[in-house]
């Protein structure tokens, strides 16, 4: 699966190559569009996660998706770039397998 982010840069080199908060409303859109239940998943800490919850998060010069319960992680994903993680991530919420017209949202 290949998501296309009209307006995002993936291919910056430096560290921060995506403005985070940006990316994670795009991200939402999306799934609100699918009908995943914001209840089922966490952008950006898992703090804020709750019991058995993906989470998405950046971690130093990485990128985590996991499931969460009570503190402890599951099925950690380790990416190096965004444009994994996010791709990862809405798989494993929708299963979708299609490219993605973020241009819809």
């Amino acid at each position: 699966m290949i998501i296309d982010l009209p307006g995002f840069d993936f291919e910056k080199t430096h560290q921060n190559a995506v403005t985070i908060e940006p990316l994670f409303d795009k991200v939402r859109q999306f799934l609100d569009t699918k009908g995943v239940n914001r209840n089922e998943y966490a952008l950006g800490s898992q703090l804020a996660a709750g019991f058995g919850e993906l989470v998405i998060q950046k971690a130093n010069d990485y990128w985590l998706v996991c499931t969460t319960e009570r503190g402890t992680n599951f099925d950690v994903a380790i990416f190096s770039n965004e444009f994994h993680a996010v791709n990862y991530f809405i798989f494993r919420l929708t299963g979708e397998k299609e490219t993605i017209d973020w241009s819809t949202i």
